[in-house]
């Protein structure tokens, strides 16, 4: 029994920031950005969840992936809930902006498609009126952030965790709690 937890295509993405932007703000993605064979489908699946909203795509990016691969390779569980890998405290060193992040962990294999469709599941827990979650809903208002335009993930599996087998996922801009994600 299995238990779950919670090829882009060549993009120009003009940054509407203007000339007071950081250094590290969107202006140019230019190119192919790939996802890793083990992740394919992961940018398609959130931006098919993000289009439900009106909301732009993600487009990958390999140091957010980096980042999330390093993070996930070590394998940190010393939070609860225990058997899953923990938030990375680290993650936005380095960058201009606040980096979001959504972890996955599973007894099983990884599936790319589940962990989407867990984080979108909890759609159901937020009420853009009042934008107020019933529940937990984080995981679904940072794949549908409006300002987060990147997306880079890891995974690995981690044998002494629970839940091992791990995805994580960064998000650039991240989400910024208390505000309308779109």
């Amino acid at each position: 029994m299995r238990c779950h937890l919670a090829r882009t295509l060549p993009a120009l993405l003009v940054s509407l920031a203007g000339p007071a932007a950081a250094a590290g703000d969107p202006v140019f993605i230019d190119g192919f950005a790939v996802e890793p064979p083990a992740l394919s489908g992961i940018t398609a699946s959130q931006n098919v969840v993000r289009a439900g909203v009106g909301v732009a795509p993600l487009f990958w990016d390999e140091r957010l992936a980096a980042s999330a691969q390093s993070w996930v390779e070590q394998c940190v569980d010393v939070q609860a809930p225990a058997g899953l890998i923990d938030a990375d405290p680290n993650r936005s060193v380095g960058y201009p902006w606040y980096v979001g992040e959504n972890i996955f962990g599973s007894s099983g294999a990884v599936d790319v498609a589940a962990a989407v469709d867990l984080w979108a599941s909890e759609a159901a827990n937020y009420d853009y009126a009042s934008n107020t979650c019933t529940g937990i809903c984080s995981h679904y208002l940072q794949v549908v952030w409006s300002s987060s335009v990147r997306i880079g993930c890891g995974t690995f599996n981690c044998p002494r965790l629970t839940f091992g087998n791990s995805l994580v996922c960064n998000y650039g801009p991240g989400g910024a709690s208390g505000q309308r994600p779109y």
